[in-house]
């Protein structure tokens, strides 16, 4: 059966291939109609053989002649989903947890656990789940969002460490790769955007999130 799969998934990545290549030759620029498509060789890359991201790559350096915003869009979103970049997900909370040790609530539990068992589930978006790590950290320590960036960014950057401890958070998200592709500058602001915006809203609703507090610290 399995190497039924295989085959399926090889001829999947040649027929899909041959269609995009196809539109691009007749210059298709319809992205829904092109993404109709290329989708088919996102499900092979998170199949059995993991084939078909050439490919793709190559239909993203296509819409990038035309449309330079969406190409960028679905490189990212690739980048992180085939966890090239899913590195800084696990380094977070590898931070969490040494930030947040002897931390607990209320009624006597590690932080670090209500966190991942009550509020990193609802999150979905690798970027803001790492910023909900940060965000706990600064409620927990009171560190600075700066701070918080640099400490994180030491721990992504190392990567055998990072994928040494993987098998403590099996839950959080598919693993990371071996191989780790670098965050740019924006990708960074971005996280810490996203974990000042989740301060000032809790500021400026203290009132409403108290059990915030109460269920994750004493």
């Amino acid at each position: 059966m399995i190497d039924q799969i295989i085959e399926l998934e090889k001829k999947s990545v040649k027929q899909n291939t041959s269609l995009l290549h196809e539109m691009i030759d007749s210059r298709e620029r319809d992205i829904q109609t092109l993404d109709s498509v290329a989708d088919r060789l996102l499900d092979t890359m998170n199949g059995l053989t993991g084939d078909g991201e050439n490919e793709y790559r190559q239909y993203l350096d296509y819409i990038e002649t035309f449309n330079p915003t969406e190409a960028k869009e679905r490189r990212d979103d690739l980048e992180y989903d085939l966890g090239y970049k899913t590195h800084v997900l696990y380094a977070a909370a590898i931070l969490c947890r040494k930030e947040l040790e002897g931390k607990q609530s209320k009624d006597g539990q590690p932080s670090f656990d209500v966190i991942m068992k009550n509020y990193n589930p609802k999150v979905y978006d690798i970027k803001k789940k790492t910023a909900s790590f940060l965000f706990f950290i600064h409620l927990g320590t009171g560190r600075s969002t700066d701070e918080l960036i640099k400490m994180l960014q030491s721990i992504t950057e190392s990567t055998d460490y990072v994928l040494s401890n993987v098998d403590e958070f099996e839950d959080l998200m598919h693993f990371p790769r071996e191989t780790y592709h670098p965050l740019r500058e924006d990708e960074w602001k971005h996280i810490q955007y996203i974990v000042e915006y989740n301060i000032e809203l809790y500021k400026t609703h203290l009132e409403q999130n108290k059990d915030l507090i109460n269920n994750v610290f004493e």
